[in-house]
């Protein structure tokens, strides 16, 4: 059976955590905020509420003109090509498919905001792709699932889900048979939460375990 593999984009692949703050620090230069002002931007950024909240409380401390809406928007514009890969993300991918891997996207977004960020070497790395807010559902919907792997050809049975959401990537790759592989980024598991096969702190070490798994199953 060819191995397959299934992978999540963002904070998976690429680093879309470092984009928001690479986006802060692109705002706080144009139009001045300072270091405290780039320090409140990413302190309002952790506080819990929506982005409109927090565009809000921006805009009456700095002055901005736009409305909460607008920055809010402008804001979710610059991230997709502030993402960058992570280390070893795209030569790991290449060393699966040179090994006979066959590979899949399943990220919940947008494909022209995916698109930008999977132009940063990832073309041509992937036998399909789903990107669910253009299809009727999201992960960890059992659907999208089905539906990647039914694009590239493959089978969910012994396939591997690999993604950084224990309740996107790792639930929904375990309600589907798949074995799940957790970028966890140095996280701890929720007691009670999902559990996955295999954690990994960051996305290169994932690719040599894969592979070495997939040698040791053709050796059995």
């Amino acid at each position: 059976m060819t191995p397959f593999a299934v992978f999540d984009l963002d904070d998976t692949l690429v680093d879309y955590a470092g984009s928001i703050d690479a986006a802060f620090v692109a705002l706080a230069e144009e139009r001045g905020l300072g270091p405290e002002g780039l320090e409140f931007l990413r302190a309002e950024q952790e506080k819990p509420g929506t982005p409109e909240e927090s565009w809000k409380a921006i805009a009456d401390r700095f002055g901005f003109p736009e409305s909460p809406e607008e920055l809010t928007r402008a804001f979710a514009d610059r991230l997709p090509a502030l993402c960058r890969p992570f280390e070893g993300a795209v030569e790991g991918l290449r060393a699966l498919r040179a090994a006979g891997w066959r590979t899949a996207l399943l990220t919940n977004g947008s494909e022209p905001a995916q698109r930008i960020k999977m132009s940063t070497g990832f073309e041509g790395l992937f036998d399909a792709h789903c990107f669910t807010d253009e299809e009727t559902a999201r992960k960890p919907d059992p659907s999208v699932f089905r539906l990647v792997a039914e694009r590239a050809g493959a089978e969910l049975e012994g396939a591997w889900m690999v993604g950084d959401s224990l309740s996107a990537d790792i639930a929904g790759g375990t309600a589907v048979g798949m074995r799940t592989l957790w970028v966890s980024g140095g996280r701890a598991p929720r007691p009670g939460g999902p559990t996955p096969d295999i954690t990994v702190p960051v996305i290169a070490e994932a690719f040599p375990l894969l592979l070495r798994l997939d040698a040791h199953s053709l050796s059995n």
